[in-house]
């Protein structure tokens, strides 16, 4: 067998060679369709990561019987065009579902805390720095998503003494019933979005992105926030209209926001988040611990594996 790593993001491999000890295994650095036609030529299977895997790229995929996405998401691939070729897609959910609800939760403290800030400053000689900063005790949280990621955020913060705790899913009532029904001390009001919008002081997004997620924080919406509020994303870039969320913290809307991910990665050098002092920004980094890593990168190849062996994937996301 031959099993094609895209792209390489760890600089280790070790996880794939242990589940791979007697197949080819080719490491390659794909960024353009050209890359990847050339990398994945003579593929059983692909191990893709961040390279983009489109119907032009798929179509000259002659042997191979599987693409396996290093992640939860698989917007880079697509799906259509590879369940025509009758090639599975995988993906590995929830193998970093704490880290990004701590990762969130480090945003929203330090936007609230305006830690960052503070340290640019003291670095520079300040002291007694005079902004006013508001406590979150008493104030209103939203979670917009209550998948894993959202469930976990929400777990995270039951000590902070939130008034109240709005949330919505966009998959709707019945997802946000099951998550209710299975914590016996659920706390929390289940929500419209829009209500959820306009009466939070923090947004925390934890929603995937397809058509109706795309773009649903925009100008209208931000218009229905609270003034000051703080947003958080740690879900998908393109959830926001990054050009709408960067008037509004400029003109003062929205107090901060937190972001660890973008429509354009990385961002390009004229973004207008990089001149804005209110705004955190990580690299894409929520999902990242030395031990989900390792997670990620074994069950990516195991998923792959399976198809190879003549199995049904635990967790595709295009059956064939």
């Amino acid at each position: 067998m031959k099993i094609v790593i895209t792209d390489d993001r760890f600089g280790w491999t070790d996880e794939e060679k242990q589940v791979f000890e007697d197949a080819e295994l080719v490491v390659a650095d794909c960024h353009r369709e050209e890359d990847l036609i050339r990398a994945c030529a003579g593929a059983d299977g692909i191990l893709l990561n961040q390279a983009p895997m489109p119907a032009s790229v798929i179509r000259t995929l002659d042997k191979c019987r599987v693409i396996s996405r290093y992640g939860t998401g698989y917007d880079n691939v697509d799906l259509e065009a590879a369940s025509k070729a009758g090639i599975w897609v995988t993906n590995v959910p929830a193998y970093c579902t704490e880290e990004v609800a701590e990762h969130a939760l480090g945003l929203l403290l330090s936007c609230v805390r305006a830690i960052p800030e503070k340290d640019r400053m003291v670095k520079s000689g300040g002291w007694n720095i005079n902004r006013p900063i508001k406590r979150m005790s008493g104030r209103v949280l939203g979670i917009a998503g209550f998948g894993a990621s959202g469930r976990a955020f929400w777990e995270k913060v039951q000590g902070f003494a939130f008034s109240r705790i709005l949330i919505t899913d966009p998959r709707g009532d019945a997802k946000l019933a099951a998550a209710r029904n299975g914590a016996p001390h659920f706390t929390g009001e289940i929500v419209p979005f829009e209500k959820l919008i306009g009466e939070s002081d923090f947004i925390s997004l934890h929603v995937p992105l397809n058509e109706s997620t795309r773009h649903f924080v925009n100008s209208e919406t931000i218009a229905k926030m609270k003034e000051g509020v703080i947003l958080i994303n740690t879900s998908r870039g393109a959830v926001i209209d990054e050009a709408a969320l960067a008037e509004a913290i400029a003109m003062g809307k929205i107090a901060w926001a937190g972001l660890d991910v973008f429509e354009k990665e990385p961002l390009p050098p004229n973004h207008p988040f990089l001149t804005l002092p209110n705004v955190i920004l990580t690299d894409h980094s929520a999902y990242y611990s030395v031990e989900s890593a390792s997670e990620l990168k074994t069950r990516t190849a195991l998923n792959a594996r399976e198809v190879l062996e003549g199995r049904t994937p635990q967790t595709a996301v295009n059956c064939i």
